[in-house]
């Protein structure tokens, strides 16, 4: 027997790599799909970066996006839905290699092609067709009473496989025993049926792979039909299977949710024993068996992947709880308040608020690049250890410098956080600050109006070793606001990808007049332009204020 590689394992390892693959296996003939660590939409909508033209097609159907990691698909809520592996997706779900989504009428392989299948042509025999004979299901209603003894243990065989290779090998030896045919096969193939894919086969002599099967057969079992090859009087019809002896065969198709999964293909030739009376009935019966475990295989599969993906995003949301300080309090003399929202599960955005001597009390938000426990860990490290050097200097500038040396020494490629890091001073009215390509910042003054430079006066942090930062000074008045918001708010977009803006940003704040208020308006504001409160990225909001007099 071989089987697939991709097969191997109940439990099949993410995905990994910068560029993820989709080849089209089944569906209008396209070319291959190449998607970025960007990620991207599939649908039917002009915008859409895998673009899929067809009815059954919503016009924004599945999104696919790479979270540190791992890539992951997620259904938008279309009508006729996603489907992994043969199984509708509810949630958000981490891709394996040879993963199959079908979204209409295309099924794409995630991966390449020559790692997760063998590919071969299947036999022309339309010249045979008088002798191909589809089978109702009133001819296989009951099975022998002599035989149901070997089909429940048949059974009890299949549904014992804890991976989809031992499936295969049950499903393949369950029905050589039972039928009588000589040789077995399962197969993947689209509805023309004119090339297939060899998942696994038995009886076929060495490691030698079929290679004269029936496109009749296969056609009838891709529609959802079972179909036999009679044994009856063969003409000589040249190169055709009356050449290569074969007496009797047989294709079903194993369903999974009403979906063709697979087909078994069975055939017997030359002087192989005669296949059983009711070798049709026994087969579609076990078909329908393999067809419910396989269904169950896959999707425990799937919730084996949904549940360590969230319990590494649990550890990582108690992580960040454990490190942030409470939603609103007061520091020193000075109020301020945090509104903090991951955007998928684990954030990347970093908060802190802490008391230094002599009244004052340092204040910084930062946002790591990239989303999920990855930037969850970078940020959770980069905190602690702005946290230690602001207890030990009060100095913003020495801070950023020294975090910027250790992001670049223990990050991976790529990762980087911008931050706004800023010393006040109550007892002069003084904020000295660093601002490290963070730039989505805004001074409210007690008279209502507020401002925003919105450009960073350095790079963000963890880009260059060279980089010296250093820090400015803004002078305030009692009552004044430092309100901080990470690119979430001001790069939210609505459904015709608008951005919230820092515009916006400033006329909310405009309206309110203590940091619970900056807090809370400025986030029901994104929510109600993006009109849901799911956002699209991390948002952090912060705010704190000067003691009025």
């Amino acid at each position: 027997m071989v089987t697939s590689p991709s097969q191997s394992n109940s439990y099949r390892p993410p995905f990994k790599g910068e560029v993820l693959r989709l080849s089209a296996v089944a569906g209008p003939p396209r070319d291959s799909i190449e998607l970025t660590r960007a990620g991207g939409v599939i649908g039917r909508g002009s915008t859409c970066e895998v673009k899929l033209v067809d009815p059954t097609v919503s016009r924004k159907h599945a999104s696919i996006s790479c979270q540190d990691e791992n890539w992951l698909i997620k259904d938008l809520g279309g009508a006729n839905g996603t489907l992994l592996n043969e199984v509708r997706i509810e949630h958000p779900s981490i891709l394996a290699e040879g993963d199959r989504i079908r979204v209409g009428p295309w099924v794409l392989q995630v991966g390449a092609m020559n790692t997760t299948s063998v590919a071969m042509k299947t036999l022309d025999d339309a010249g045979e067709s008088d002798r191909v004979r589809r089978v109702s299901p009133a001819q296989t209603a009951s099975l022998a009473r002599h035989r149901l003894n070997l089909f429940i243990e048949c059974a009890a065989r299949i549904n014992q496989a804890v991976d989809e290779s031992s499936l295969w090998d049950s499903i393949m030896a369950s029905a050589i025993e039972g039928s009588g045919f000589g040789r077995s096969a399962l197969l993947r193939t689209d509805a023309n049926a004119e090339s297939v894919e060899i998942i696994a086969y038995r009886g076929m002599g060495g490691d030698d792979r079929p290679d004269d099967l029936s496109r009749s057969l296969i056609r009838a079992a891709a529609e959802g039909d079972m179909a036999q090859l009679l044994s009856d009087d063969q003409p000589a019809y040249g190169q055709s299977i009356a050449d290569l002896n074969i007496h009797s065969a047989l294709c079903c198709p194993i369903m999974v949710d009403e979906i063709v999964a697979a087909c078994l293909y069975l055939d017997a030739r030359g002087s192989e024993a005669a296949v059983q009376n009711d070798a049709a009935s026994f087969c579609q019966a076990l078909v329908r068996i393999a067809g419910l475990a396989m269904a169950n295989l896959r999707r425990r599969e799937l919730i084996e992947r949904q549940h360590k993906m969230e319990s590494d995003l649990s550890a990582a949301r108690e992580a960040q709880r454990f490190m942030l300080p409470e939603s609103r309090g007061t520091v020193s003399t000075m109020p301020y308040a945090v509104q903090f929202q991951p955007g998928r599960y684990a954030s990347g955005d970093l908060f802190d608020v802490m008391a230094l001597p002599d009244g004052k009390v340092a204040f910084a938000l930062g946002d790591v690049s990239g989303k999920g426990i990855g930037a969850a860990i970078l940020m959770a490290a980069a905190q602690s250890h702005l946290h230690s050097v602001l207890l030990r200097s009060g100095d913003p500038t020495e801070a950023v410098n020294a975090v910027n040396s250790y992001v670049l020494s223990h990050s991976a490629v790529n990762r980087f956080i911008s931050m706004w890091v800023g010393v006040l001073d109550p007892s002069t009215m003084e904020i000295v600050y660093v601002d490290a390509g963070h730039g989505h910042w805004a001074h409210c003054r007690s008279d209502g109006s507020c401002r925003s430079e919105q450009i960073a006066a350095h790079p963000p942090v963890g880009i260059d070793g060279d980089t010296q930062f250093d820090s400015l000074v803004l002078k305030c008045d009692p009552g004044d606001r430092i309100v901080l918001m990470t690119d979430g708010v001001v790069e939210q977009p609505k459904e015709d990808q608008e951005q919230f803006g820092m515009e916006r940003a400033l006329e909310v704040l405009r309206g309110t007049r203590d940091p619970h208020s900056d807090v809370e308006g400025l986030h029901k504001a994104v929510c109600d332009f993006a009109q849901t409160d799911q956002l699209a990225d991390d948002t952090t909001i912060a705010s704190i204020m000067f003691p009025s007099i």
